[in-house]
């Protein structure tokens, strides 16, 4: 199948621009790293005059958690969506997310908190979604100072990111909070089975394979034992009842599509509300492409809105 035109720009401007960084395959963990800054380098855009960006940290015994956090101009408290960043659990950022979660910010009208957590192989599960969860309660229990409304938490990530995202609505069902509106889930990895269709099958991804995928997981979870933990790979989660309402954005050309597809099923079966939206012609990372994709920018816009909905949010009075 054919890449949606504006996606096709976009693979070819990043490939000129990162020539032999483009294929994940035979680049060292530093090399790893230093792509996605440059990938994310190539999109990144002045904010809008109307939204407020600043950098504070969570302390916690041992380290500390960037948090850049984004808030749209207006009265009271807002409500907020906690955002953790993909990057295969090796790599990525708050800064190197900064044009998606600045455009989620923008286009919601929430406040958004932009997770930084520590990542594997130096700190493998289940680090990065301790610090994913800790991030979440720590948002809910410092409302009042962050200038948010704790009744109307969401949490979401992309990737990796997704994987954590959905992990913390687990462990906020299992350990009693806090209360989450909905968990947006994009392109996320959710299980460790490299046999789905769309590992074996769907091999059109411009920048992502399952030789990558492989060696992402084996670098998050070393240890064969976490591969039977549900918060390790919320695919496995003995139980998916009580979870908040879902909104999963997959790509077709995506070798992660059957994880998305096959957790939302789950999550159905389990009582939950689902809204799933597969995009066409569109590959892992699209987000990224919202400004060369008419597609793109649809698929972004129609989760923004469940968003809002499930935040109890007006449209925007401005878009960006």
């Amino acid at each position: 199948m054919a890449y949606d035109p504006g996606i096709q720009a976009y693979v070819d401007r990043t490939r000129n621009a990162l020539g032999d960084m483009a294929d994940l395959g035979a680049l060292t963990l530093t090399q790893r790293r230093a792509r996605a800054d440059r990938t994310a380098a190539l999109i990144n855009e002045p904010y809008p005059a109307w939204l407020e960006v600043n950098d504070t940290y969570i302390v916690l015994t041992g380290r500390e958690l960037l948090v850049r956090v984004y808030r749209p101009r207006a009265q009271g408290p807002l409500p907020a969506i906690v955002y953790l960043h993909g990057g295969s659990f090796m790599a990525g950022s708050p800064q190197g997310h900064d044009f998606i979660t600045a455009s989620l910010a923008c286009n919601t009208g929430a406040l958004v908190l932009s997770v930084h957590y520590r990542r594997a192989p130096e700190n493998p599960y289940p680090a990065p979604t301790d610090d994913a969860y800790e991030a979440l309660c720590w948002a809910a229990r410092e409302a009042d100072l962050l200038g948010i409304d704790p009744t109307r938490i969401a949490v979401a990530g992309d990737s990796a990111g997704g994987n954590l995202a959905a992990a913390c609505t687990l462990l906020a069902r299992d350990r009693g909070g806090p209360h989450l509106r909905m968990q947006a889930l994009i392109y996320p990895t959710l299980d460790a089975d490299f046999d789905t269709p769309s590992y074996l099958h769907n091999t059109e991804d411009a920048f992502l394979t399952r030789d990558a995928m492989r060696v992402a997981l084996e670098a998050f979870l070393p240890s064969a034992d976490t591969r039977h933990d549900g918060y390790a790979l919320p695919m496995r989660a003995e139980s998916h009842t009580g979870l908040p309402p879902a909104y999963l954005l997959l790509a077709d050309q995506d070798p992660l599509l059957d994880d998305g597809k096959r957790y939302a099923e789950k999550l159905r079966a389990a009582g939950n509300p689902v809204q799933v939206s597969v995009g066409t012609g569109m590959i892992h990372g699209f987000l990224r492409a919202r400004r060369l994709s008419a597609a793109v920018d649809t698929e972004f816009h129609q989760m923004c809105a469940a968003l809002r909905q499930a935040l109890a949010l007006p449209e925007p009075a401005e878009r960006w």
